[in-house]
């Protein structure tokens, strides 16, 4: 009797402390986390050249898609987003899209000496759709 409520205690004991880390962990993913700045990528490279951004904050961006690669994205005024590696979903290479993810910095491509702005980490909201021009 005395194995069975030791044993009973010990796994009621791993299950309460299993649920109070969920409760009380800081969110990891930019999709467990809510967006400081939700809007166009066009808005949002509009905004860092006035302010300075902290790296770590998580940004909801919707616009067209430039270019891609398999595991990228790029916005207009040199936006890079890059695909979280958990995000199991296949992104569309052209159109109208919205992702979420972590902004990572501004840096100047020593090449071409344009401003780069990295999102790194995002995860596809809605997949491509056609741009609403009105």
């Amino acid at each position: 009797m005395k194995k069975v409520l030791i044993t009973l205690s010990l796994f009621v004991a791993g299950g309460v402390s299993i649920g109070l880390y969920q409760y009380f962990r800081t969110p990891e993913k930019a999709m467990e986390q809510q967006s400081v700045f939700e809007g166009s990528a066009d808005g949002f490279a509009g905004i860092l050249m006035d302010y300075e951004w902290e790296t770590g904050t998580v940004v909801q961006l919707s616009d067209t898609i430039q270019s891609a690669e398999r595991k990228s994205i790029t916005f207009p005024n040199g936006i890079i987003v890059t695909k979280d590696t958990s995000d199991s979903s296949l992104w569309p290479t052209e159109g109208y899209i919205t992702v979420k993810g972590v902004y990572q910095g501004k840096e100047v491509d020593e090449f071409f000496g344009e401003t780069l702005i990295r999102v790194s980490g995002a995860f596809l909201l809605q997949p491509s759709k056609p741009e609403n021009l009105n």
